[in-house]
């Protein structure tokens, strides 16, 4: 989902330009701080705003709003703290509130994803885009990453030991060998 990437990357705008808040203070250049603080308030007023076209966008599906309703519910959730993101950014704040609120959505969005895995969409078998249910006691943000895959579960492997494991023994014609050197070297120091 594009909307989650582009909101994750404006919280951390908002971070860096938080950061550099004192910075940009103490060189008298308050009008920079709030201009980007302004611009990173409209890009959070773009993101909601195609936020609102998606759902209205899975709404307008066949049996959209039936088949995606865990899906559009958390969406809908979304937009307040959105909201609220972009005033917060809108009155040159980008400390604390404004963080907060921007992860409110993106744990939001990654629940929405992660919502039914299985549900909508066509496929083959035995219960074709059906099936899936089901929650996690999991933050949505620890689930989320580059090379996820939403119907992974996690289980404990058992791996056998690589090393340090003998084989058959050691052939007798070497054994007797062995014993017999180390006697001898036994007799030598005594």
């Amino acid at each position: 989902m594009r909307i989650l990437d582009a909101e994750m990357d404006l919280r951390d705008e908002t971070r860096s330009v938080n950061q550099s808040y004192e910075a940009l203070v103490n060189a008298q250049k308050e009008d920079e701080y709030e201009d980007r603080a302004h611009g990173l308030s409209k890009t959070q007023s773009e993101l909601q705003t195609r936020l609102e076209d998606v759902i209205a966008d899975i709404k307008n599906l066949p049996e959209g709003a039936q088949k995606f309703g865990k899906e559009i519910q958390l969406l809908s959730a979304a937009l307040q703290p959105m909201t609220d993101a972009a005033d917060t950014l809108g009155n040159a704040n980008t400390g604390p509130a404004a963080i907060a609120a921007e992860t409110e959505v993106i744990e939001l969005l990654l629940q929405s994803k992660r919502a039914n895995p299985n549900g909508g969409g066509g496929g083959g078998g035995a219960s074709p885009g059906g099936g899936g249910s089901g929650d996690t006691d999991r933050a949505a943000l620890a689930l989320y990453g580059p090379g996820e895959d939403a119907q992974a579960t996690i289980t404990e492997r058992v791996g056998e030991q690589a090393t340090g494991i003998s084989g058959p023994g050691v052939p007798r014609e070497f054994k007797d060998g062995l014993e017999a050197f180390f006697r001898a070297v036994d007799e030598q120091s005594r």
